[in-house]
């Protein structure tokens, strides 16, 4: 089993360095999101690629593809592999108020185009487990290299299985994504995600242990 973990936005190059620090030996991938929820964060792939470059641990990047033209998109991602970064995972992505969306490219249509480019990096999508069966297994089967599960609960585990069955069919991999809330992170992650998309650290063992 391998583990990832989402690196949140920083600051400071020192405290970048102080997570890296912590999360060294803990986790097989740092997963680097792009501006989620339309909010202007970092760039993903300009701190995938200095993460990279500072440790040795695998990188999965995130684009959004609502604010990428074609050729934008395909440069991109050409830098991304020169600087060593293994994944990119393609969201369509939320719109920030007051921002012109591009749009020129679909996350599905970017997998493809990837593997076509011929680059060294595996694509990869997101797939929420509150769509449909039938949506879900066109989305499981577009092709993408390996797919980020995301609300996971008790009540959508059983669609678990069947996204693994039909994943499995096309050597793609599945990472059931789960947010966790403790002490410290609950107020926050309240007012960005709301109480449903979050599970307790004791809810989370759960779901492991479901997994397994």
């Amino acid at each position: 089993m391998e583990l990832l973990f989402e690196f949140d936005p920083v600051r400071s190059r020192s405290e970048l360095l102080s997570r890296l620090h912590v999360l060294s030996g803990l986790v097989d991938w740092i997963d680097v999101p792009d501006s989620p929820v339309g909010r202007p964060r970092q760039s993903s792939p300009v701190v995938s690629c200095l993460l990279k470059s500072l440790n040795g641990v695998g990188v999965i990047a995130h684009l959004r593809t609502i604010d990428y033209s074609r050729v934008a998109l395909w440069s991109t991602v050409r830098s991304l592999a020169l600087c060593g970064v293994e994944r990119v995972v393609f969201v369509r992505g939320d719109v920030a108020p007051g921002s012109t969306v591009v749009r020129d490219v679909e996350p599905e249509d970017a997998v493809m185009a990837v593997k076509r480019l011929g680059v060294s990096i595996s694509p990869g999508l997101t797939l929420s487990l509150r769509k449909e069966p039938k949506e879900i297994s066109r989305r499981v089967s577009v092709g993408a290299d390996f797919y980020l599960v995301l609300n996971l609960n008790n009540e959508t585990i059983t669609k678990l299985s069947e996204v693994s069955r039909i994943a499995k069919a096309s050597n793609a991999k599945v990472y059931p994504y789960l947010v966790v809330a403790t002490r410290s992170n609950y107020d926050t992650l309240v007012r960005i995600l709301g109480e449903g998309k979050l599970v307790t650290v004791e809810k989370a063992l759960e779901v492991v242990a479901s997994c397994r």
